[in-house]
């Protein structure tokens, strides 16, 4: 049986590796756009006191006072690890989860807080920024984006791996 060279599977690895190729592109510009958020996210609050921050936390009413002042102390420092980590691309498959479970932690205070008709500031990017439509769904944006991320980063290592066991 002749093999046909136009089927043979050197124009699908051509297009594999194309699309293997954009992947990656995809991956690394996530990694650095998320990244840059989530550092940025950690400047605006550990540029003022973490009583400020502390302060917008418990506005939420969702925690008491000792876990209101152990997440405004280790939450900048957390969304600025993680934000470093994927800049970087260290362990950037657990940092990509870990964004992702931050950003569903962060949208379902939000939107509780907004279902609530709590009148407060989000507390994302700082301490003056009052829970709105736009808040939410940026918010839900980004979840989005990190969401893809990871799945992607951890279909990207699943691939080479197949492929250098092959």
């Amino acid at each position: 049986m002749a093999i046909d060279p136009i089927s043979s599977g050197s124009v699908r690895r051509r297009s594999r590796t194309a699309t293997d190729r954009f992947i990656w592109w995809l991956v690394f510009a996530g990694r650095l756009a998320l990244g840059a958020i989530f550092v940025y996210a950690a400047y605006t609050k550990l540029r003022s006191p973490w009583m400020l921050f502390g302060m917008t936390v418990d506005s939420y009413q969702m925690l008491p006072e000792w876990g209101v002042e152990l997440v405004a102390r280790a939450l900048p420092w957390v969304e600025l690890l993680l934000g470093a980590m994927l800049i970087l691309g260290l362990w950037a498959r657990w940092a990509a989860a870990g964004a992702t479970a931050l950003l569903v932690g962060f949208v379902c205070a939000i939107v509780r807080a907004y279902t609530m008709n709590l009148q407060i500031n989000c507390g994302c990017f700082g301490t003056n920024e009052p829970i709105t439509r736009f808040t939410i769904l940026r918010d839900f944006g980004f979840l989005a984006a990190s969401l893809v991320l990871t799945v992607l980063a951890f279909l990207t290592r699943r691939r080479a791996r197949a492929r250098r066991a092959a």
